[in-house]
């Protein structure tokens, strides 16, 4: 049975309570995300129960046609004391590190590159230069360049303003082969809505 926002947040409310301050079984992982499946089988969530207040995003993995949906389940959300929640993954700025295995990886450091194509100016592509690319490559992929930009500028942006990333290595001198710093994104992507009129 399909549960409404209404039902799946009085749902929450008991579990919530029985959750640990750390180390959440898998066993409650897994029902957490059955339930909310049963809202929406395109969504997901992440969920951090050691930080004050304890947070819940609702993400849907860059999938925008569920984005509607998981904005109206967190609008929906009951008030409960020492939670928030957020639709979608938001942006965390670039103050903050990418770590994944042996990848360490300091966000502010890295640099970008606009890609555009005459046949699509509307479209704005973004190669991202890592200090070592093929390290990164063979111990992530190209994901790894996306759960940085989703990092630092948030899942909505990165699916709705970046129609494709890349990576290569970063030259020895980035901005003499068209990169740019990263925390520049943000005021690229404006001004590349400004010039083209937006998506």
């Amino acid at each position: 049975m399909q549960l409404s926002p209404g039902q799946f947040w009085h749902w929450f409310r008991g579990f919530a309570g029985r959750l640990p301050d750390i180390d959440v079984p898998e066993s409650l992982q897994d029902e957490l995300l059955e339930q909310l499946q049963r809202y929406d089988d395109r969504l997901y969530y992440l969920m951090a129960v050691g930080a004050e207040p304890k947070e819940l995003i609702i993400t849907a993995e860059g999938n925008t046609e569920a984005f509607d949906s998981a904005d109206a389940l967190v609008e929906a959300a009951l008030a409960l004391e020492g939670w928030s929640f957020f639709s979608l993954k938001p942006p965390l700025g670039f103050d903050c590190r990418f770590q994944d295995g042996p990848i360490d990886l300091d966000v502010a450091s890295l640099w970008f590159m606009p890609l555009m194509s005459p046949s699509y100016p509307d479209l704005l592509g973004v190669q991202i230069g890592f200090p070592d690319a093929d390290f990164v490559l063979d111990n992530q992929s190209v994901d790894a360049a996306y759960t940085i930009l989703e990092l630092a500028i948030g899942e909505r942006s990165v699916a709705e303003d970046i129609a494709h990333v890349a990576v290569d290595d970063l030259p020895d001198s980035p901005e003499e082969n068209g990169y740019l710093e990263l925390p520049r994104l943000p005021e690229f992507i404006e001004f590349h809505k400004r010039r083209d009129g937006g998506k």
